[in-house]
């Protein structure tokens, strides 16, 4: 009975890494009567997560929004803001700034690429197939170009268990590197989730022989490994023709040294102009182009309606940071 009375909750949240925060998660038994928003809140050591000091450790998990536990029935995985116990915003919080942005009408879906490194040798899984060239592993069906699908089939369970809204997963070009899509949602969901969504490809890689990866270039001769962002404004869905796009692009090209600083650690391995990257110093956008920063794709040029794709994020980019920079060009581009 006691237990009845009693819910098992995983509270998950971002460290202080300054490179790439790292998701830390840890469990409570929180009494069923308690309401989620203030009863839920935990305290935790920050210093010990690059968010405190040994003199100045307590800090605070708020609960933002919950997730069933796909790992244990009846559970719930509670997504977490870090606080002073003052009540403010910790300096790492950078979810807290995507939050506070009230817009209406946008709608982003991520790309999230990542590669499985082989913990034996430090190396991306795909080597053992000793390829010498890319080509026949994207979107590749056989155990000869595809590495890693039945993880993958975990994952897609665990999602769809946990509330994850995915828009679909592929084999991408470098062997042993997958994507999964987040479906097109509001900013601060969207970004919840490929969050979330990290969290459970870690958690399921704990019980296998392999390490997740977001690293933006694994390997040197290879594709790297990046978090292409869609986004859409209620604007653009009406009419985004060549006078909206021009626009839109003059700002995003103003606005480019500022989107790069967002846009992950390593990002100058990764945007060398190759690989189906642009340069990462120089800013260019196009129609249908894979080799550019920003893609307008064919079926939006042909109607004049829709979105753009943004692919120069790295993989290991925090999405909370790239959204709110992506956003401030809409907005000055009087998108919306």
């Amino acid at each position: 009975m006691e237990n009845e009375k009693r819910i098992r909750v995983e509270y998950v949240w971002l460290d202080g890494d300054p490179i790439l925060p790292r998701l830390r998660s840890k469990t409570r038994y929180v009494d069923n009567s308690l309401p989620v928003e203030g009863g839920w809140d935990w305290n935790f050591d920050g210093g010990s997560t690059n968010q405190g000091s040994l003199s100045d450790s307590d800090r605070l998990l708020t609960v933002e929004r919950t997730y069933k536990d796909p790992f244990h029935e009846g559970g719930f995985i509670a997504l977490c803001e870090v606080a002073h116990h003052s009540g403010y915003a910790h300096e790492t919080n950078s979810r807290k700034d995507l939050a506070d942005c009230e817009v209406d009408g946008v709608l982003v879906g991520f790309e999230q690429e990542f590669t499985f490194i082989n913990p034996a040798d430090g190396k991306p899984l795909g080597m053992l197939l000793s390829p010498t060239e890319q080509g026949q592993y994207y979107c590749g069906v056989g155990c000869t170009n595809a590495i890693g699908r039945s993880i993958l089939y975990e994952f897609e369970k665990a999602c769809e268990k946990a509330g994850v809204a995915l828009d679909g997963i592929n084999a991408e070009v470098m062997p042993g590197q997958w994507e999964f899509q987040t479906a097109p949602q509001n900013p601060l969901k969207a970004a919840d989730d490929m969050w979330v969504g990290r969290y459970l490809l870690d958690r399921i890689s704990e019980t296998k022989p392999l390490i997740i990866s977001y690293d933006p270039k694994p390997h040197p001769e290879f594709n790297g490994a990046g978090c292409h962002t869609n986004i859409s404004t209620e604007k653009m869905r009406d009419t985004f023709g060549m006078d909206e796009q021009e626009e839109l692009m003059v700002h995003l090209e103003i606005d480019h040294p500022e989107h790069i600083k967002v846009c992950g650690d390593g990002i100058e391995r990764r945007m060398t102009g190759e690989c189906e990257t642009s340069d990462y110093k120089t800013f260019c956008w196009g129609v249908g182009d894979r080799g550019a920063s920003i893609r307008i794709p064919q079926r939006v040029a042909m109607e004049g309606a829709g979105y753009f794709e943004d692919r120069r994020p790295c993989a290991n980019i925090d999405p909370y940071k790239v959204l709110y920079s992506l956003i401030g060009s809409l907005l000055k581009a009087k998108l919306l």
